[in-house]
């Protein structure tokens, strides 16, 4: 049946998407002196003599327009001189649609740019369907091409042998190699912090507030250290009428748009950041964390806060920022998980406190420790690098333009068009203070995102027309450099809070470790079914009080009842998935 659903969708997209895809790929049209290795004394960044077509399979935002109205597209394909076909998968269907391209062979793109899995690149690299980048013996179309990255990919080489500049045990290399020691695909990258974790929100203004009324001591956001502190917070927003609009019944001590980030949150509290196969913090291997007393202590503390009203019992229902918004809007949100305040709050003037803007109150604060777990707080974080940028399928004949291209993707411009578009177009360096005008080159230098003043949407609406950034996150390269120097006072406070989390960011699995093909296959089984059997617990375990022995103000699992979760786990094979993990991290540490 999958296959026959394979066939099917490569037939809709052979007849639909890609109808008359004829690039760069087809021999017979292909002419190599049409190459330009430097570009011209004119203009270095031309990659042909005579205008080629590149196809491009790419993943398409709710947000964005098609690829070929959006300014930065416009903009690359008028300084290399190449043309640009997309063949656009909706981010709601990309993984059917990719799979159907993969099986119509006769019109693969010549390149899959952006939300390439790795696992789809071990697979497909052992049927020598991929291109490698550092191949030095790499020929194509009857050229000896050589090594993509050394020859034709400089800014991409420096940054690479640099590690991008960024201060991490993790090595940028090593993410982007497989087992075989080849490159299938070129990295995405980011170091811009707001992008690198979830942020938890608490409103400093209701904490102020609480203890002006009320002589509590309650401690400021940067003073909340443990997850004990900070329930004890959540209380005092219950108890009390901590957002001043004479209503001590309608506070909302902490919600989120789901469990996952506020999970992740209080999970972290007790030495583990994720629901799953996680690598220890000893590092000496692998642990299903759903099975361990972290977990467990997580459940409880959790528990508790459902079974006192401290958190939102919509939180198993609410999927979208609106939802959530509904009772930020109102003033109603004490902590809360979200990208920014303002999505979640709005940035209206709150007339109950002194018409400071509900944004604004809100601050990040964590990670946390706990009572059981005194070690070095923990938050998940994202990783910087991810093999999953750029892939070229074999038979593509103009790798060295793709090479090109990409490479410039990678450098300032390429940056630049990929955030927030063309320089004196899109954004403008912004004046110094002694008066000369900015270009960079000062570490204080700021810019400003031009948005049309007859705009009638949010700024990220109009960003969505000039890159895919917005709506699907994608970018080869997210730089802190550029993205970070924006004169946007609501932007840069985000960026400056979120960097409070920097230290402590963990990765449940390290980028550089790399699976088999089929282990890929086997990890994908075992966590469809232990997923769906977690997520029924953890909603049993934190609604359901008969799990419990009760004691005031806490909660302990029973014994009985904990046993049976752990056994119904191992019956669902996450000693198995461990195993897979610790297999793949034996082998890499042998290398």
């Amino acid at each position: 049946m999958k296959k026959l659903l394979s066939v099917l969708l490569a037939a809709v997209l052979a007849l639909g998407l890609m109808a008359g895809l004829t690039g760069c790929g087809d021999a017979k049209k292909y002419n190599p002196d049409n190459f330009l290795p430097e570009g011209t004394a004119e203009n270095p960044y031309r990659i042909v003599k005579e205008k080629m077509t590149v196809n491009i399979f790419v993943p398409r935002g709710s947000m964005n327009p098609h690829f070929a109205d959006m300014k930065m597209f416009k903009k690359l394909s008028e300084i290399t001189n190449l043309r640009f076909e997309f063949t656009e998968a909706d981010t709601s269907s990309y993984a059917n649609l990719r799979s159907a391209a993969w099986e119509d062979k006769k019109n693969l793109p010549d390149l899959f740019l952006f939300n390439n899995e790795v696992s789809e690149q071990v697979i497909y690299s052992e049927y020598g369907a991929l291109v490698p980048f550092n191949d030095a013996n790499l020929s194509v179309a009857g050229v000896s091409v050589g090594s993509l990255i050394d020859n034709y990919m400089p800014t991409y080489k420096a940054l690479l042998d640099n590690n991008f500049g960024i201060q991490t045990e993790t090595d940028a290399k090593k993410v982007a190699m497989l087992e075989d020691g080849y490159m299938y695909s070129a990295l995405c990258v980011s170091d811009v912090p707001r992008d690198l974790t979830f942020k938890m929100f608490i409103n400093q203004r209701w904490i102020d507030n609480l203890n002006e009324d009320y002589n509590l001591g309650l401690p400021n956001a940067d003073e909340i250290k443990t997850v004990e502190q900070y329930v004890t917070v959540l209380r005092a927003f219950k108890k009390y009428d901590a957002n001043h609009n004479g209503n001590s019944d309608d506070e909302v001590p902490v919600s989120a748009k789901d469990m996952q980030y506020l999970r992740n949150f209080i999970l972290a509290s007790y030495g583990s950041v994720f629901p799953g196969v996680e690598i220890k913090n000893d590092k000496s291997g692998f642990e299903y964390t759903p099975t361990t007393e972290a977990y467990k202590k997580y459940l409880e503390t959790v528990n508790v806060m459902y079974n006192e009203g401290l958190l939102d019992t919509s939180v198993f229902s609410i999927t979208t920022d609106a939802q959530l918004a509904k009772k930020g809007m109102e003033g109603r949100l004490g902590s809360f998980c979200a990208a920014a305040p303002y999505i979640v709050t709005g940035q209206s003037a709150d007339r109950y406190n002194d018409n400071v803007p509900l944004d604004e109150q809100y601050v990040t604060f964590g990670p946390l420790t706990s009572d059981y777990y005194t070690g070095s707080p923990l938050q998940w974080g994202f990783t910087n690098f991810s093999a999953t940028g750029a892939v070229i399928p074999e038979g593509t004949k103009c790798v060295r333009e793709i090479a090109r291209l990409l490479d410039i993707m990678y450098s300032d411009i390429g940056v630049q068009l990929i955030a927030y578009g063309e320089e004196g177009v899109d954004w403008t360096w912004d004046e110094r203070e002694d008066g000369t005008p900015g270009d960079g080159s000062l570490e204080s230098d700021t810019w400003t995102f031009n948005v049309p003043n007859n705009w009638e949407g949010s700024q990220e609406d109009y960003r969505a027309t000039i890159s895919p950034n917005v709506g699907t996150g994608s970018a080869l390269y997210w730089s802190y450099d550029f993205v970070g120097r924006m004169n946007d006072k609501v932007i840069t406070a985000l960026n400056r809070m979120s960097e409070i989390y920097m230290p402590y960011l963990k990765l449940p699995c390290p980028e550089e470790i790399k699976m088999t093909a089929k282990e890929y296959t086997d990890i994908e089984r075992y966590k469809t079914s232990l997923d769906v059997q977690l997520k029924s617990k953890e909603y049993d375990f934190i609604t359901n009080e008969s799990y419990y022995s009760k004691a005031t103000q806490t909660s302990t699992v029973s014994s009985g009842d904990w046993d049976k979760f752990k056994s119904d786990m191992k019956k669902y094979k996450s000693e198995e998935l461990v195993a897979i993990y610790n297999a793949a991290y034996a082998r890499y540490l042998n290398k």
